[in-house]
């Protein structure tokens, strides 16, 4: 396969992946949002009605795994891409090294 083709490819696959990762993150913040309301509505009702303290710090839990889960996915991420940056500049790099340049005679 000839480097341009293979340098294109590689490209567009870097740019589905990046694509991809963007817009998974939309969505963890929406759900994050949406827990921490959840939680403070019954925490505020639970003025009340004091079983529902009980279930507004379950929420607030699960809102806490979440935020946890998602701050580790997100440090994979980081790993991910510069493994990923490392590959694309080695992959540069050899074959950089492997055109032959302009000789002299």
């Amino acid at each position: 396969m000839p480097t341009n083709e293979q340098r294109t490819s590689e490209e567009s696959r870097g740019r589905a992946r990046t694509a991809r990762l963007l817009s998974q993150k939309t969505g963890p913040d929406a759900v994050m949002v949406g827990v921490l309301v959840l939680a403070l509505i019954l925490g505020l009702i639970g003025l009340a009605v004091h079983v529902l303290w009980i279930v507004a710090i379950i929420v607030m839990a699960l809102g806490l795994g979440f935020a946890a889960a998602n701050r580790r996915r997100d440090r994979l991420d980081r790993v991910n891409q510069r493994a990923d940056r490392q590959d694309e500049q080695s992959a540069a790099n050899s074959n950089e090294d492997s055109e032959p340049g302009p000789t002299r005679s």
